[in-house]
C-alpha cells in the first residue's frame, strides 16, 4: 500500500505530483483549522515519500494567512523533517498573496529558510516560483 494512502489529504487541499516537472503540487483551497493544515502537510509528504518528489509548489492563496502557532509547527517541526524522510535536500515554493510581498520579492522569491538541508523561499505567482524550482533542479544535478 502507497503511503500516501494511509496519509489522504483533507478535501481543503489537491495534491499532484508532475512527473513532467518533478514537482509536487499543493493548493490549498479554503481557510483551514490547524489540525486540517496540518493533515495536509502530512499527506503532501506521504505524496512526496512516494514520488521522491524534492521540489514542492504549495499554492496556500487561498487557504488565508496562517496563525503563527501553524507557522511554526511548519518552520520547526514539518519543514526539519522533510530531508530526513526524503533522504536529500528539499526545496520548497510557497505561493502567497500579493499583498505579503513586495515588488521584487513578487518576482525573485522572498528567502524564508535557507539551510543544507531545505530551501523555502515566497512568491506570488506560479511562474516564478517554478523558474526558482527548475533552477534549484538544475543546480542539484551538477
Amino acid at each position: 500500500m502507497p503511503r500516501s494512502a494511509l496519509f489522504p489529504p483533507p478535501d481543503s487541499v489537491e495534491l499532484r505530483y508532475r512527473p513532467d516537472l518533478q514537482i509536487l503540487q499543493a493548493r490549498w483551497l479554503r481557510p483551514i483549522p490547524a489540525p486540517e493544515l496540518q493533515r495536509g502537510y502530512e499527506a503532501a509528504l506521504a505524496t512526496a515519500v512516494e514520488h521522491r518528489a524534492y521540489f514542492w509548489l504549495l499554492d496556500v492563496r487561498a487557504r488565508g494567512t496562517a496563525s503563527e502557532d501553524d507557522t511554526q509547527w511548519v518552520l520547526a517541526e514539518f519543514l526539519p523533517r522533510l530531508p530526513v524522510q526524503l533522504g536529500r535536500r528539499v526545496y520548497v515554493a510557497f505561493l502567497l498573496a500579493a499583498t505579503n510581498l513586495s515588488e521584487v520579492e513578487q518576482t525573485d522569491g522572498a528567502p524564508l529558510v535557507s539551510n543544507e538541508q531545505y530551501h523555502v523561499r515566497l512568491f506570488t505567482a506560479e511562474t516564478p516560483a517554478l523558474a526558482w524550482l527548475g533552477r534549484r533542479q538544475d543546480f542539484e544535478s551538477v
